[in-house]
């Protein structure tokens, strides 16, 4: 089902310098404590930048670990939130994948199905994570020897 959604569906690869960035979209692991603030500081960044920026934090398990709210810039997805073949169901989620935006990051080193397709499906024009993860769903890759979060960033900073 993945493959014949990605078969009729077309995007555009296109690169940008991060001050050049109008709209950019994050996907993290919600799971790890580390990462939920990493990407709420680079949020708080790209705001003070006039970057719009919107995040997808993903639990891999029917309920959120900690009582997380989602508001209109940060939502938390569950397994409850993909259909029974684990492509995104919810409002949030299919109005996240079908959003144009200039970059997609992903802060994730989990790369379990229902993350790999809604990064797949995702319509951004450029796809930023760490090498070796979601297959070939990625633009740009950075070779990190811990895959920190804050590293990640760094590297974000630096080349774009």
């Amino acid at each position: 089902m993945l493959r014949n959604t990605l078969k009729k569906s077309s995007r555009s690869v296109e690169m940008k310098k991060l001050t050049d960035l109008k709209n950019v979209g994050i996907f993290f692991d919600s799971s790890s404590e580390k990462c939920r603030k990493e990407v709420k500081a680079f949020i708080k960044d790209l705001n003070s930048q006039n970057i719009n920026s919107r995040a997808i934090g993903f639990f891999n398990a029917q309920e959120a670990e900690d009582n997380l709210i989602s508001d209109q810039k940060l939502y938390y997805a569950t397994l409850r939130d993909f259909s029974f073949f684990f492509l995104p169901k919810s409002e949030e989620l299919k109005e996240f994948i079908q959003n144009e935006m200039d970059a997609l990051f992903v802060y994730s080193a989990n790369d379990v199905f229902p993350a790999t397709a809604t990064i797949k499906l995702s319509k951004a024009k450029l796809k930023i994570g760490l090498s070796g993860k979601f297959e070939d769903a990625l633009d740009l890759t950075f070779e990190l020897s811990d895959n920190a979060p804050e590293h990640l960033t760094e590297q974000i900073k630096r080349y774009l």
